[in-house]
């Protein structure tokens, strides 16, 4: 009776494994990852944040250069985070260079806009160089896939360190403003979203609390926080530091991916940008 149910378990079992929808779901799944900040509540997640707010103040008091250095090495360890988190899927950007990219551009930003464009052209360069070498030693290696992941490391991280330093020349209290407008975002945001059941709270908070410390900004007439214009940044911070969380989400392999100097800088991606922007216009 045995010899005569093996069969029939084999003809069972092989169209469960020849099933195409079956093979399918995984890369479903993939295409459709979610974006949605993922908080990491683990440690001492509250004592990190204040930690990072109070080495601000230490950097604004030194000034330009100090406050570049602390965006560029932040910036510089997320690139190296980001690289560690994609070749933990079998994805081969270089370290050494999108770490070092992303602080070279952030640094870049204390000296002038044009160093920032050659910073970055450097970078992709070096990239490109890097990864035709690595091809020598593996022929099966794509240079061009290797050196884009390295530039997805150090740019998004470098240029929004660049802007920060930036705006400390265009106008000093442009970046007072805008630490304290991300601070406040970040504190509501991650108070609320860590303990929401859907990823729209924790944003809520964080815009409800930008509008707040604008109209305490604005009441202080710091330059260039004036009313109206005041609400001009109010409302890009409101706008772009949550979609600068979903970017980052976006650059990692996964939005729960362990980058949490990218995660530091996450709500700046784009509004720093943005922020230099309009300051280098109202300025």
């Amino acid at each position: 009776m045995a010899s005569k149910r093996a069969p029939v378990e084999k003809d069972v079992e092989q169209p469960k494994s020849r099933n195409p929808t079956r093979r399918r779901q995984p890369q479903r799944a993939a295409k459709r990852r979610p974006l949605r900040v993922v908080y990491d509540v683990n440690g001492p997640r509250v004592r990190l944040g204040v930690g990072w707010f109070l080495l601000n103040l230490v950097a604004l008091i030194g000034g330009r250069w100090t406050v570049a250095l602390l965006y560029a090495l932040t910036a510089a360890i997320a690139a190296l985070q980001t690289a560690k988190t994609w070749r933990h899927v079998r994805r081969h950007p270089h370290r050494i260079v999108a770490g070092v990219g992303a602080a070279a551009i952030g640094m870049a930003g204390a000296v002038t806009t044009g160093l920032v464009g050659l910073a970055i052209l450097v970078t992709v360069g070096a990239a490109l160089l890097v990864g035709y070498s690595e091809r020598t030693r593996n022929p099966r290696a794509d240079p061009i896939l290797n050196a884009s992941y390295t530039i997805r490391c150090a740019l998004f991280p470098g240029f929004a360190a660049a802007c920060v330093a930036i705006c400390t020349r265009f106008e000093f209290g442009a970046v007072v403003g805008l630490v304290l407008i991300v601070s406040a975002y970040e504190t509501g945001d991650f108070l609320v979203g860590s303990g929401a059941s859907n990823p729209f709270e924790g944003p809520i908070a964080g815009i409800t609390a930008v509008v707040v410390t604008t109209f305490a900004i604005g009441a202080l007439d710091i330059k260039p926080f004036q009313f109206p214009q005041a609400f001009l940044f109010g409302a890009l911070a409101a706008v772009l530091c949550p979609a600068g969380q979903l970017v980052a989400s976006a650059v990692l392999p996964s939005n729960a991916a362990p980058a949490s100097a990218l995660r530091r800088l996450d709500s700046l991606l784009l509004l720093a940008p943005a922020w230099a922007f309009v300051v280098g216009l109202v300025v």
